[in-house]
């Protein structure tokens, strides 16, 4: 699923937000406005006169430099300049530093318009990255997988499989062992920044677990906040499977991939049987691929590869 684009009240309700407390001062009845673009825009041309380049769907940002340059022109073009902003309906107009006076400037405009007037005492660098980081993700293609998102070794480990296969109680003992974990059951997953994946829990789900014969958990409590990570982008899938499904490659050699929003990412079919510590397989496998990023010789790869030309050369 893609989101093409996403509502000004969505946008000031994500939890991203948080810590800049923007307030709506101007223009409440526009919250529905639609944002279709996650880059922001700093209008200093076209307080200056010049509109052709304020792009439709893009918040406007209004910080330091903007404010001081208006306070250079006289109250009828400064009243000019902004009510021209302004009747391009932009999806919002955010004032950072909490600037008293660009917000004297901006309020009458906005409100005839209904264009949002939202305020931050942030700064404007503070407040253009929480924004953009937001607006990313809320406007990011997006799909939703039943599996267990973790932290092992700083690689993003999904391990998918069907119900019952395995894999909460392989999470669990993952994050017994140190590791963190991101989504238990159901993993969001978005495309960001072209080719990076990147997978959460859902808001109401973070910090929860499922498991078989407990009920619902709170890793939080059990083993503290530390273990729980908001997000981790996915470098490696791991797919539990009944041992008897399939004729599973033994010795390494195929690589196989799990494709993703059209992405791809190794993966790893595991066979699942009693006695085997699935814990210790996805540990070993995340650790693999470690080496691999690092890009240190993968010995087991040479040995076979040296038994082969052997084979060949007798």
């Amino acid at each position: 699923m893609s989101a093409n684009d996403v509502a000004v009240a969505v946008l000031l309700a994500d939890p991203r937000l948080a810590g800049l407390n923007l307030r709506v001062v101007a223009g409440e009845g526009g919250l529905g406005r639609r944002i279709g673009n996650p880059r922001l825009q700093k209008p200093g041309l076209a307080l200056a006169g010049y509109l052709a380049y304020v792009k439709p769907g893009r918040v406007q940002v209004i910080g330091q430099s903007e404010a001081e340059f208006l306070e250079t022109l006289s109250p009828a073009v400064v009243a000019e300049r902004v009510a021209a902003l302004v009747a391009l309906e932009p999806p919002a107009i955010v004032v950072a530093k909490g600037i008293d006076s660009a917000v004297a400037h901006f309020v009458a405009s906005c409100e005839r318009q209904n264009v949002p007037l939202l305020v931050s005492a942030e700064s404007t660098s503070v407040v253009i990255g929480a924004l953009s980081t937001a607006l990313e993700y809320l406007l990011a293609p997006r799909e939703t997988r039943h599996g267990d998102l973790l932290d092992i070794f700083a690689i993003g480990v999904l391990i998918l499989g069907d119900s019952g296969s395995g894999k909460s109680e392989c999470a669990l003992e993952l994050v017994h062992r140190g590791h963190r974990l991101v989504a238990d059951d159901v993993v969001e997953i978005f495309r960001v920044r072209g080719e990076e994946l990147v997978g959460q829990a859902p808001e109401s789900l973070r910090g929860l677990m499922e498991v078989r014969g407990l009920g619902i958990i709170s890793i939080e409590q059990l083993f503290g906040v530390v273990v729980v990570r908001d997000s981790k982008p996915i470098d490696m899938v791991i797919r539990l499977v009944p041992e008897t499904t399939e004729r599973l490659e033994r010795v390494g050699l195929v690589e196989d991939s799990e494709e993703l929003l059209g992405l791809k990412r190794p993966r790893l079919t595991v066979p699942v049987a009693p006695g085997r510590s699935l814990a210790l397989l996805v540990e070993c496998a995340a650790r693999k691929h470690l080496l691999a990023q690092r890009k240190v010789l993968d010995k087991a790869r040479e040995y076979l590869e040296r038994h082969d030309r052997a084979l060949l050369e007798r």
